[in-house]
């Protein structure tokens, strides 16, 4: 029998040009590979529909010895650390197989002082009653809580001690008291909220280990956007990782956009920008629409797009690969909370292209407009067309799914819908999830073989939570456009 990994299977789809799932994981002290693994279970290893019969295995967790897909965990230089590994598959039942990386960051931000974290949340409560979006305000009022009961401990400590009327119990209760404080801060405060507060924010202490995360980052995906052997990435982010992700897409699509197009020349590739026009925003940011007619056509759009994009030639050295973005549990929901002070502000943002919006906004004044400009022109002396630095979701689809639950310790308060911050053109899903504890925090549930979950509003046929996930990352391709076989 051919081995499945190094020949295509006989008598099934021809082979194929491979695509790469990038995972960027979450806040937390993170252990290598661990993220990866997990999602590569759920995404791939149980979905047995994926694979061919001949690469179904043995479970090697499982007593039972119920079957799997089969995959190998293999080095690879892409990530610069001997501590990661790629998961590749076999060629699965389209003839095509799969690389998943891990993008991992935990170490750079491991230090983070506590004053840092203490100036961080007091940045956050320092705000008008009315800068608050309404999806924060449970979270924020639990924080301004706590921070109040803590600082007025203290005072009452403080004073007491300075009157010297406090009992020898009292002193032994209150030392009790802020040790734990200390211990929790220490604990679950800095190992989780320190990554927030090293990254989130632009400011004289974060930049360099923000420019180190991003390196990082751009080092691994421009190496797997330049090689042939891929002509798809899937870049899946989770939690503060999507904040990440969504940072690198923006960076890529400032090198990689398409430039220098000519009318005849790339008549495909400017046919199909011109279909992502008629959804674009208005250049000011302002007019955010109520709703867009048709986001499956939308979506459509975009793939073509990306698939005019994905080739290089010597006109167009730089090919564009990411075709879809996935977040999971993402507090980019909270970006005009957590990113900016308020609405107004990341807006403004938007209209100037410090943020990329989905739809992405046109270069026009007025609706209707392109996203295309004129860059000068060509040597011969026909003019040439660029696509401005602020349209990375006109070839990019972007999947939000989240468990927003019904109060701050259920579901997942982390998470939310994108509309009003990034545009109609999300498609977001909303699922219900349920761990060991219930509805207890699920924000790391998204891709979990133990917990339930459900697809929320689906209609009579609900998906399951893996189920939706699978759909997002998509490794079969829906839109793809099955080769044309010539009669015999």
């Amino acid at each position: 029998m051919p081995d499945p990994i190094t020949s295509p299977p006989v008598g099934k789809a021809p082979r194929k040009p491979g695509q790469a799932v990038v995972i960027v994981h979450g806040m937390g002290e993170q252990r290598p590979m661990d993220t990866l693994r997990g999602f590569v279970q759920a995404v791939w290893s149980h979905d047995l529909a994926r694979a061919p019969f001949y690469a179904h295995v043995a479970d090697p967790a499982d007593p039972a010895g119920a079957k799997i897909n089969q995959s190998w965990i293999t080095p690879d230089s892409r990530t610069n650390s001997y501590e990661l590994r790629r998961i590749t598959t076999p060629y699965d039942v389209d003839g095509r197989r799969t690389d998943f990386y891990e993008l991992y960051w935990a170490d750079i931000t491991q230090g983070t002082t506590r004053g840092r974290l203490a100036a961080w949340v007091t940045n956050l409560l320092w705000r008008k009653p009315s800068d608050i979006p309404p999806d924060a305000r449970q979270l924020y009022l639990v924080t301004l809580v706590a921070v109040i009961v803590v600082l007025c401990a203290a005072l009452a400590l403080a004073t007491s001690v300075w009157q010297g009327s406090i009992s020898w119990l009292a002193g032994m209760l209150v030392t009790v008291l802020a040790s734990l404080i200390i211990w929790a801060v220490d604990r679950f405060g800095l190992p989780y909220f320190g990554d927030v507060a090293a990254y989130v924010r632009a400011e004289a202490a974060t930049v360099e280990k923000r420019a180190l995360i991003r390196d990082r980052g751009l080092t691994l995906l421009k190496g797997l956007m330049m090689d042939d052997g891929y002509d798809r990435i899937v870049l899946v982010s989770h939690s503060l990782g999507s904040i990440i992700a969504y940072d690198l897409l923006q960076i890529l699509w400032a090198d990689f956009r398409p430039q220098k197009l000519q009318a005849i020349r790339d008549k495909a590739r400017l046919k199909a920008i011109r279909a992502i026009d008629k959804w674009t925003l208005v250049s000011n940011g302002s007019a955010w629409p109520n709703r867009l007619d048709d986001i499956s056509g939308f979506r459509r759009d975009q793939w073509e797009l990306y698939r005019q994009l994905r080739t290089r030639d010597a006109n167009h050295p730089l090919p564009w690969k990411i075709s879809d973005f996935v977040t999971l549990g993402s507090p980019l929901t909270h970006s005009e909370f957590l990113v900016t002070h308020n609405l107004a502000e990341f807006r403004r943002g938007i209209a100037e292209r410090l943020f990329s919006a989905c739809p992405p906004i046109a270069e026009g004044a007025a609706a209707g407009g392109t996203v295309l400009y004129q860059e000068g022109r060509s040597p011969s002396g026909k003019p040439q067309r660029a696509v401005h630095h602020g349209a990375v979701f006109a070839a990019t689809r972007w999947t939000n799914i989240f468990d927003r639950g019904n109060g701050w310790l259920t579901g997942d308060p982390i998470s939310g819908p994108m509309a009003e911050n990034f545009g109609l053109g999300v498609e977001n899903i909303q699922v219900e999830l349920r761990g060991s504890l219930g509805r207890v925090f699920t924000h790391t549930l998204y891709w979990s073989l133990a917990a339930t979950g459900i697809e929320v509003a689906a209609g009579a046929r609900p998906r399951s939570h893996l189920a939706v996930l699978r759909d997002a990352v998509d490794l079969g391709r829906k839109l793809e456009a099955p080769p044309t076989i010539p009669p015999a």
